[in-house]
């Protein structure tokens, strides 16, 4: 299996103190409990592991524990995007120098921005931290700025430091036009969950998972089936994650991913503001939701 393919988890991150510090010992607990599930690789400060709400010190502090911590044992990649060109190349530069495997950067946000910036923006991170692999992130939900597929044949002709592009956007042609263009030179990671089976399909390597944070086994159920092309049962497990996107995407999702994991025996400690917890309530749905699909 090639570095870049498989089931990739983007992680949450353990806080501690009502959401306002790192917990480092539970940030290593938890990446022993994904890597036991079978995960191919760990994608850290993402949007799952609200890394755009974490000051530059505490992204350093979360990256530095998860690399040293994991040590190799899989593929680690940090998200060091940021709505600046400049903490992208700080970030970006701290991620190569404590060993990880890549950096994942998400567009910069906030202000809409033509092609043209967006492609001076990841050339002079990659001209600031040469020789360093990076995924393209791409959520234009969240960050208002979408990849184009031009936009990103352009770059990957430009730049050989791009391993691929993780893309969250719900649209299969998008992914497709991605897959085309990507070929053998780098990877297609989907980042949207009812659409991990139709990607594959297509060409996608892989996956990027928020959902597996908590619950990683329907995703390598899925994955693994289709590597085998047993593709009855891989479509029965796209359906089975599809339930599962279903719950953990309502409502305050990263308070989903966390008391999901506590559910499990998983210490994930508390979200940070704005974010916010689940109520009694809803703490009570989704133990039931969870225990309907003997996922509790």
């Amino acid at each position: 299996m090639s570095a870049w393919e498989g089931v990739v988890s983007s992680i949450i991150t353990p806080l501690k103190n009502r959401g306002n510090a790192i917990d480092a010992e539970a940030m290593r607990k938890y990446c022993d409990f994904i890597i036991e599930k079978g995960v191919h690789g760990i994608f850290a400060l993402g949007t799952t592991g609200e890394g755009p709400l974490l000051s530059l010190s505490e992204r350093r502090t979360v990256a530095e524990t998860v690399v040293a911590h994991v040590n190799k044992r899989i593929p680690v990649i940090i998200h060091t995007g940021s709505i600046t060109t400049k903490q992208t190349i700080e970030l970006t530069g701290h991620c190569r120098d404590i060993g990880a495997d890549a950096a994942g950067m998400v567009l910069p946000y906030y202000y809409r921005l033509d092609d043209q910036s967006i492609f001076t923006h990841f050339q002079r991170i990659a001209d600031a931290v040469p020789d360093f692999p990076f995924f393209i992130y791409n959520i234009p939900q969240s960050t208002v700025n979408n990849l184009s597929p031009a936009l990103f044949e352009k770059l990957i002709n430009t730049i050989g430091t791009i391993a691929g592009v993780k893309t969250s956007n719900p649209d299969i042609f998008q992914i497709m036009d991605y897959i085309s263009i990507a070929k053998e030179r780098c990877t297609v990671f989907v980042g949207c969950d009812h659409l991990i089976l139709p990607a594959l399909f297509a060409g996608a390597r892989g996956i990027v998972s928020g959902n597996c944070s908590a619950l990683p086994e329907p995703f390598l159920d899925l994955y693994l089936a289709f590597k085998k092309q047993e593709f009855e049962r891989a479509r029965e497990h796209q359906a089975f994650c599809h339930k599962v996107e279903n719950i953990l995407v309502q409502g305050p999702s990263i308070a989903l991913f966390k008391r999901t994991l506590e559910f499990r025996g998983v210490k994930a400690g508390n979200v940070r503001e704005p974010n916010r917890e689940l109520t009694l309530g809803e703490t009570d749905n989704l133990r039931k939701s969870l225990k309907e699909l003997e996922l509790v």
